[in-house]
């Protein structure tokens, strides 16, 4: 599979990440809306001879977000040493590994009103957004800072996750 054998400790869970019909509906819209914005440039510059930088910059920006936020999976992994996130997507992957003696609190949905009022600085986010499942939010210490994890994930993880910190569990109604 994708992951380093030198890696030996036991995940206690695991779950990726999933796609949803409407999801990539949305997304092949906004990829043909991207090919219009190229097809718009490439006449300008061709045909008319009017080469605009910024516009085929944002075209390529445009490309490379859109890969990011629909080409790359996710892989979420409970161990015994703390919740481990794997991205990866176009030959490249991406890890991160939060300990749990460094989680602050942790909800069932992302509640933009409520977590901005916070004293969150950094937002982390990890998740598809093909998946069709509920945002959620872990916050934890970095460096002495909170930060908030953004991720989708079944609620079946969300109980795995709730049943070994009960007292950080933040519950919103959805």
């Amino acid at each position: 599979m994708y992951f380093c054998a030198k890696e030996n400790e036991l995940e206690a869970y695991k779950e990726e990440s999933k796609s949803g019909y409407t999801q990539w509906l949305f997304a092949y819209a906004a990829l043909g809306l991207i090919a219009l914005s190229w097809a718009y440039e490439a006449y300008q510059t061709f045909v008319l001879y009017r080469f605009s930088l910024m516009g085929w910059g944002y075209n390529l920006l445009f490309v490379v977000l859109w890969a990011w936020r629909c080409l790359f999976r996710y892989t979420y992994e409970l161990t015994g040493k703390g919740i481990r996130i794997v991205m990866f997507g176009l030959c490249w992957e991406r890890r991160i590994m939060i300990s749990y003696d460094a989680i602050e609190s942790f909800s069932n949905v992302y509640k933009r009103s409520f977590f901005r009022k916070t004293a969150i600085k950094k937002y982390v986010r990890r998740y598809s957004s093909v998946d069709p499942r509920p945002l959620r939010i872990l916050v934890y210490k970095e460096n002495g800072k909170l930060t908030g994890l953004l991720f989708k994930t079944s609620d079946a993880f969300l109980a795995q996750l709730r049943q070994r910190f009960p007292n950080q569990y933040l519950e919103f109604p959805e």
